[in-house]
């Protein structure tokens, strides 16, 4: 039986992955970028093919899937105030293919661009599993790529991307195997409690430790907190007021006591629980496609059927899949025999960016190190 291999791997800064200041930088030259569009039935996405340069031979190849969220090719990630806080996906694909592989991304289905999406159409038609069948199509123009050594074909799934990676080699394991950033570990509804009671009640009791009032929205909304930390304002906004401009709370819904304040552990926490369930089990609600009828097993359940070899990279910061729950998956591919190998990256977050904390992980760009430690298992297969 296989073990799985742990190792602890601290990010390094661009120049450090380079060998440091010893003398001058090796000239690497950009890679050749190749549109493309992929046919997913109702919507045609557009895609880019990312080659090394100047290489010739057969190329081992990397398909990237998206975790969640209406996500463009480069998987563009903005802050409130609009600004681009990453695009990990673009810096994947350049620094796999700048060490001789071969990747495929794409626009998820309805959305055309960042900020361009179908959203009616995404949050209604859409689920994991269509996002399957687009995985398929995608995986399926990357066999028929004359570039590409048909036994050298690698897919990658970040976050919700993990359960849809999953799936695709359960179903076709002649892949080389399977690359899981952040996987989803966890059920659905625990997970998204867990972000609750691991990251945004910890994040509230920081900020507005008296709790939640009209006149502390603001310190808390701008407080020192990453994407998933901030969003649990969210569960206690007036929704009618929200669509009319208006930031106020939910005060009818939440303060049990009428006395103005929405206390953190009797109040919030309850009716967050409560928010999160509508969310999930109400049909066209945002998060109904986490639902049973609508989601992919998480990779913990899908871990006996995997039999391709496995690379898990986890940011120890991570707010949105905490690395504290990993165990559940390793274990899992531990039982079944999978030879897995899984990167642990102090200091980093969801993104495998700085994170300082994990209620201050914000989707900062991704290290070199996770991309280098990618190609390296990729190319020590």
């Amino acid at each position: 039986m296989h073990k799985v291999t742990l190792i602890l791997a601290f990010a390094l800064s661009p120049l450090a992955a380079a060998g440091g200041s010893g003398g001058p930088a090796p000239v690497i030259q950009p890679p050749q970028r190749v549109n493309t569009t992929l046919n997913f039935g109702d919507f045609t996405s557009a895609a880019q093919w990312t080659y090394p340069a100047a290489q010739t031979g057969k190329l081992p190849a990397v398909l990237l899937i998206h975790g969640s969220t209406p996500a463009d090719m480069d998987f563009t990630v903005t802050g409130p105030d609009g600004k681009v806080l990453s695009r990990i996906f673009a810096d994947l694909s350049q620094g796999l293919s700048t060490q001789g592989i071969a990747v495929l991304r794409y626009n998820k289905h309805y959305v055309s661009g960042p900020g361009k999406v179908d959203y009616q159409s995404f949050y209604t038609k859409a689920d994991l599993n269509t996002f399957l069948k687009d995985a398929e199509t995608a995986l399926n123009a990357i066999k028929a790529n004359p570039r590409v050594d048909p036994e050298r074909i690698y897919v990658y799934g970040w976050s919700e991307g993990s359960t849809v990676a999953a799936a695709l080699v359960n179903n076709h394991p002649e892949v080389a195997g399977l690359i899981l950033q952040a996987p989803v570990t966890l059920p659905w509804a625990d997970l998204f409690d867990k972000q609750l009671t691991d990251v945004q009640l910890p994040y509230l009791k920081q900020v507005v430790p008296g709790g939640l009032t009209n006149q502390n929205l603001t310190v808390a909304y701008t407080g020192p907190g990453g994407l998933v930390a901030r969003s649990a304002l969210t569960f206690a906004l007036n929704q009618e007021g929200l669509a009319a401009g208006k930031y106020e709370l939910n005060l009818a819904a939440y303060d049990l006591n009428r006395n103005g304040v929405i206390e953190l552990d009797s109040e919030y926490l309850p009716g967050a629980r409560f928010a999160l369930k509508y969310l999930i089990e109400t049909p066209q609600a945002p998060l109904n496609i986490y639902s049973r009828a609508r989601a992919l097993p998480v990779t913990t359940a899908q871990a006996p059927s995997i039999k391709v070899p496995v690379l898990i990279l986890q940011g120890q910061n991570d707010a949105n899949t905490p690395a504290k729950y990993l165990n559940a998956l390793t274990d899992a591919l531990r039982s079944s025999g999978v030879p897995t190998t899984v990167k642990l990256y102090p200091g980093l977050g969801h993104s495998l960016g700085k994170a300082p904390s994990i209620v201050q992980d914000n989707f900062q760009p991704i290290e070199t190190q996770p991309i280098n430690d990618t190609a390296d298992w990729i190319k020590g297969r």
